[in-house]
């Protein structure tokens, strides 16, 4: 299946949950460009991800739309790398997302890169130790670290009312039992659009243990 196929599949994907707009497809794809020319350079995404880039990046960022009802709350992505989720939440309408990455290569990626959206991204170049900031309604991450390192670092961060997203692969239920010993929270979990071994989870009220 060619690029292009891949491109219009994951795209019809997105519009059975988000009403895609042609300025947000334009911007998508000017991104993904962007990102395969620096990727040429700074091996961003692995090579072997490439030719799936459109559902295994793209739709599977876009996905996390399905949960979130207010789009003009104010959002963070952990460990955002090369703008995954939280790039592609930007363009497709989040109004106002903080990008969180240590690394250098990856934030000068992120400062050029988020001209392609029409709404406010701040960039932190730092740990999440570091991080000095305010509060969010909610917390995205993916890929980044466990369940338990992740309620953790977001218990620091996040609103009294606000949840995490968190795009999780096949070892959710053992990493949801090591987190129940340290905090008690509410979560639901939901099927991932792009592969049948992950899942998307949704967490709040988490209190320490």
């Amino acid at each position: 299946m060619s690029f292009e196929i891949k491109k219009e599949s994951s795209l019809n994907e997105i519009k059975k949950f988000h009403n895609l707009t042609d300025s947000q497809i334009k911007n998508l794809e000017e991104f993904v460009l962007f990102l395969l020319q620096e990727n040429q350079k700074f091996n961003f995404i692995g090579k072997s991800t490439i030719d799936e880039l459109w559902n295994r990046h793209i739709l599977d960022s876009a996905q996390i739309l399905r949960f979130i009802e207010n789009k003009n709350a104010r959002f963070a992505d952990f460990g955002t790398g090369a703008g995954f989720p939280g790039m592609v939440l930007s363009i497709l309408g989040l109004k106002e997302i903080h990008l969180v990455e240590k690394a250098f290569r990856k934030c000068d990626f992120l400062r050029k890169a988020k001209l392609f959206s029409q709404n406010r991204v701040f960039i932190h170049q730092s740990k999440l130790e570091e991080l000095n900031v305010s509060e969010f309604d909610c917390i995205t991450s993916r890929a980044l670290a466990s369940l338990d390192k992740l309620i953790s670092y977001s218990t620091k961060f996040l609103k009294k009312d606000g949840f995490c997203l968190f795009l999780k692969g096949k070892n959710l239920n053992q990493e949801l039992e090591l987190a129940k010993k340290q905090f008690s929270f509410n979560y639901e979990t939901y099927p991932s659009l792009t592969s049948k071994e992950s899942n998307i989870i949704k967490i709040s009220q988490i209190k320490t243990q």
